[in-house]
């Protein structure tokens, strides 16, 4: 049920989606350009599929198109701001914008940001921090989505976190992982075409594991007690460097809301020859690369597979679903 849908036209149907549910002109440029680079990437979870739920959201008062992120406190290279729960993409870009900001100062920026909202696909930040010639690391905390290990009640958030690292001359590399072994998004493209996972993605209903996605009620943190302790400690250092909320606070709420976010940047041009950076990491890669593969699998550096699937998309058009295609036109 995908067809291909040139990425230009895309861009124009969300924007003007954008422009009619009350974003001006250049925010809408904005919001369309992350929703129509994640559908390309091939993260539709957080592109096309979630656009006419954040428009709905937008018109039914859920969200303030005119409310933006801002500093409530300058600490040298840390920031805080709050959110003041408007688009969380609007809030992310200007966070990671000024870290790389305070980067180009201090050679480390960070922002930490509190009291924001859903800010789609993580890795678009890592990589804006990329573009710029920083290497870009940032999180979220979320509502409570997820057992720790040695439990079946949820009480950690499936907290993501994104490591990107520019590549002169190539594309970055960009890690973009969630705390659980499948991502939400994942498991909903499990769930409507009916595949099984690959290996069991968490708990159902009975506290059985399982690889039915339709099934499956509470999932697994990655590397069972790592996960659980690196989600755990994402969240706090999120919340308390923000002076936001924990998971424990935010699923208080029945929705989830005013989440806590950290963005970090390091400039590469204040911390090594630009040489030798991209010695470094072509050598990096090229070792990876060099890795004879198992039957069946295929080696590959974080964000390779994404980088390929947006140029085979720009080139032959953005694969999507028919019927989120169908909604987005009737918005």
């Amino acid at each position: 049920m995908t067809f291909r849908v040139p990425y230009e036209r895309m861009l124009g149907e969300f924007e003007r989606a954008l422009s009619a549910s009350g974003f001006d002109e250049a925010d809408a440029a904005a919001l369309a350009r992350v929703f129509a680079d994640n559908t390309c990437d091939g993260v539709t979870s957080h592109g096309i599929n979630r656009f006419p739920g954040f428009v709905r959201d937008v018109r039914g008062g859920r969200l303030d198109p005119a409310a933006r992120a801002g500093r409530v406190a300058a600490l040298g290279a840390l920031e805080q701001w709050d959110g003041h729960r408007g688009p969380g993409i609007l809030n992310a870009l200007a966070c990671m914008e000024r870290a790389v900001e305070l980067a180009r100062e201090h050679a480390v920026g960070a922002v930490a940001l509190r009291n924001t909202s859903h800010w789609m696909r993580a890795g678009t930040y890592g990589l804006r921090a990329a573009a710029a010639g920083c290497i870009g690391i940032c999180w979220t905390n979320t509502t409570r989505l997820m057992p720790p290990h040695g439990s079946a009640e949820k009480r950690l958030g499936n907290n993501p976190l994104v490591m990107a690292v520019p590549a002169p001359g190539g594309d970055p590399v960009l890690l973009d992982m969630a705390m659980s072994q499948f991502s939400g998004g994942r498991v909903q493209i499990h769930e409507r075409s009916g595949e099984p996972l690959p290996v069991p993605g968490g708990y159902d209903a009975e506290g059985r594991l399982t690889t039915d996605a339709a099934a499956l009620e509470r999932p697994l943190p990655i590397g069972l007690w790592k996960g659980s302790g690196l989600a755990l400690c994402l969240d706090l250092v999120a919340a308390l460097a923000s002076g936001g909320r924990t998971t424990a606070e935010i699923s208080r709420e029945p929705m989830e809301a005013g989440v806590s976010q950290m963005f970090v940047a390091i400039d590469l041009a204040k911390t090594g020859d630009p040489d030798r950076v991209r010695q470094a990491v072509e050598e990096s890669l090229a070792d990876l690369g060099s890795a004879g593969s198992l039957p069946g699998e295929q080696v590959a550096w974080p964000g390779q597979r994404s980088a390929e699937r947006r140029r085979e998309a720009l080139r032959l058009g953005v694969p999507v679903e028919r019927r989120f295609w169908e909604e987005v036109l009737e918005l």
